[in-house]
């Protein structure tokens, strides 16, 4: 039996494609942009999905479309949009009233309205104190009222096998009993580099320990071809065997490489490349390639081996993170972006390189969503090596 599910804010699908890994089935996805509701619908064709204003669809004439009646839902999931909550957007530019920070009720009137087993709601860690908990403490409260027991809490991706240092926060809901955050599956020990050690010999202690070792960039992408700048990978066939678990995890159900194109880069951004070394960043930049401003990481190469910042939707763009490659003169690709965010390689993107950048950086890492599908029902199907 397939567990079923509908995500509601679905962007490309980071939350289903979690999901889907842990054994669920998607029945319906709700997403106002056409270009990740494009990426969405390719992915996942058998999906109803709805290139909608969520704020305009009825939740009772939706649950009656799709002949679902309340408590049969598995699980409803979704992020409301979380920009009026990010520490991006200054104190003084952040207003509870704003309409962006109350599209969180909307995601509640489905949960009213469908009564799932469980609820995924997903947002940014500052969600949890902003406005001194009174958005906590609404979300809450209101799950309480509909029956639910609630858990809620501040996640970090890199201790759930993501080769990236993300932070998230949930609320896990349940109608049956309290529900737990999924306890982490991997150790703060940077692992060392695979060409100097017994690949099948670490595996075999991590599996009898039963914890890992946290992932890192060449756990992720030290498989993936070399390429320059503006340069695109065309022979989409593995041009060798994949030397980590992750990568073998990446590649199940794939048989070639997509995505994996180098952006284009002006010339100031190529001399600053060529002249930094792995984990160097602007600030290591002589002083006649120096930006006069720069954001923490800007224009750094990542490190080898270590997990990966947080990979946003300016993914695309050396000045707004540490997105160049460890060795190579370039920005990380599509592909590689993905596989730091736990995109499985079968995943394919659509759209211009800043959509695809867009619908990485602000999608949930599927191997998150997939600790958390585990979390609910420990024994759903198993797909890939945990």
């Amino acid at each position: 039996m397939k567990y079923k599910l509908i995500d509601l804010f679905a962007g490309a699908g980071g939350l289903t494609t979690g999901f889907n890994l842990a054994g669920f089935e998607s029945l319906c996805a709700i997403e106002a942009d056409k270009k990740a509701v494009a990426t969405y619908q390719y992915n996942y064709p058998n999906t109803k999905v709805l290139n909608q204003d969520i704020c305009k669809i009825s939740p009772s004439e939706l649950r009656s479309h799709l002949g679902l009646q309340r408590e049969e839902l598995t699980v409803l999931i979704g992020g409301p949009p979380c920009q009026g909550f990010s520490r991006n957007i200054p104190a003084s530019n952040r207003s509870l009233d704003e309409p962006r920070n109350q599209l969180y009720k909307t995601f509640l009137e489905f949960v009213q309205e469908f009564r799932p087993i469980y609820v995924v709601m997903e947002n940014v860690p500052e969600i949890l104190k902003a406005y001194n908990g009174v958005v906590r403490n609404e979300i809450t409260e209101k799950l309480e009222l509909l029956g639910y027991k609630v858990t809620s809490g501040s996640l970090n991706s890199a201790l759930y096998g993501i080769p990236q240092t993300r932070t998230r926060a949930f609320f896990i809901a349940s109608l049956d009993k309290l529900p737990e955050l999924p306890k982490p599956t991997h150790s703060q020990q940077i692992t060392n580099d695979y060409r100097d050690i017994d690949f099948y010999s670490q595996q075999l202690t991590l599996f009898e320990s039963n914890i890992y070792s946290i992932v890192t960039v060449r756990d992720a992408i030290g498989d993936l071809p070399s390429l320059e700048a503006g340069q695109e990978y065309s022979d989409q066939v593995y041009p060798s065997f994949s030397k980590s678990e992750y990568q073998t995890l990446m590649r199940n159900e794939s048989s070639k490489i997509t995505n994996h194109v180098a952006r284009v880069l002006s010339p100031i951004q190529i001399a600053r490349v060529r002249v930094l070394k792995e984990g160097q960043d602007a600030r290591d930049l002589p002083p006649e390639l120096a930006p006069k401003k720069h954001y923490s990481g800007a224009y750094g190469r990542l490190y080898w081996d270590k997990p990966a910042k947080t990979i946003t939707r300016w993914v695309f763009h050396p000045g707004s993170g540490r997105f160049f490659h460890p060795t190579q003169n370039r920005t990380i690709t599509i592909r590689e972006a993905a596989r730091l965010h736990s995109f499985p390689d079968r995943f394919h993107f659509l759209g211009t390189y800043t959509d695809m950048s867009s619908q990485i950086g602000e999608s949930v890492p599927p191997l998150f969503a997939k600790a958390i599908a585990k979390c609910l029902i420990p024994d759903c199907s198993q797909m890939g090596y945990r």
